[in-house]
């Protein structure tokens, strides 16, 4: 086993909830630069849908995809670009071969940690969040389902969070990977400092069953027991919900000083 995981620098979870099938996917590349001056490392999410085969080729295609663009490599402007391209191309290619995967897709986030600096990709609504030194929770990444503009119409009046539009529209994504072309993503490639981040947290948005309040005495009551520990905790707190949609959750805690 790679040193690393042994010393739980990140940990990644997995549940199925009340699903079927698990359509979220994920993948982490160790120290993927050959340059030695620079520790380099990429974590990977994707909560796919298209039901049942479809979530789960586009999510894992989108993962393999930008492996290959990452492994290898050496990070660069492009890198997160072309991973998010090839990502769609491959979805595009996954469709053309089997038309009976036609309209499944796929949110995306690419993290790659560079000396203490995050820099990240990403698409949907799967979010990216750090849990700060001063035990405040923020999202880094952009929200690109329907909540944050429903939000917007609640605060000036027009709605309510009772609204049948607002509880039905709310999960809706603006969007995702398809295949076809990207409307909207979130790109950070200037790198936001690490230096005050205890923990981050990339996970599906199976994670939502839980409020962000929640999530962060989750995190804070358990900060020092490591990555596994608040994986587990937010697991399993997730499951005492007992959800009867319960979506599928995946969850990579990671512990950014290490690297």
């Amino acid at each position: 086993m790679d040193e690393r995981v042994k010393q739980k620098k990140f940990f990644a979870v997995q549940s199925l909830g009340q699903r079927d099938e698990q359509e979220d996917s994920y993948g982490i590349c160790y120290e993927f630069s050959e340059d030695a001056n620079h520790s380099q490392n990429c974590f990977i999410l994707a909560d796919g849908m298209g039901g049942h085969s479809g979530g789960n080729v586009a999510s894992q295609a989108a993962i393999d995809s930008v492996k290959l663009v990452v492994d290898g490599s050496t990070f660069d402007d492009r890198t997160l670009i072309d991973s998010l391209t090839t990502a769609n191309a491959s979805i595009a290619e996954c469709v053309r071969v089997n038309s009976d995967l036609e309209g499944m897709g796929t949110t995306l986030v690419v993290l790659i940690i560079v000396n203490y600096r995050a820099f990240w990709i990403s698409v949907g609504d799967s979010p990216l969040l750090c849990l700060d030194k001063n035990h405040k929770l923020h999202r880094l990444n952009e929200d690109h389902s329907m909540k944050p503009v429903l939000d917007q119409l609640v605060e000036t009046g027009v709605l309510t969070k009772e609204h049948p539009d607002y509880v039905k529209k709310a999960n809706q994504l603006r969007s995702a990977l398809t295949g076809d072309n990207i409307t909207l993503y979130d790109l950070d490639s200037d790198g936001v400092s690490l230096a005050e981040c205890k923990y981050l947290v990339l996970s599906s948005d199976g994670l939502n069953t839980l409020t962000l309040d929640e999530v962060r005495d989750i995190m804070v009551d358990h900060a020092e027991n490591g990555p596994q520990e608040i994986a587990y905790q937010l697991i399993n707190a997730i499951d005492k919900k007992c959800s009867p949609k319960q979506d599928n959750t995946t969850l990579i805690v990671i512990d950014p000083l290490l690297y």
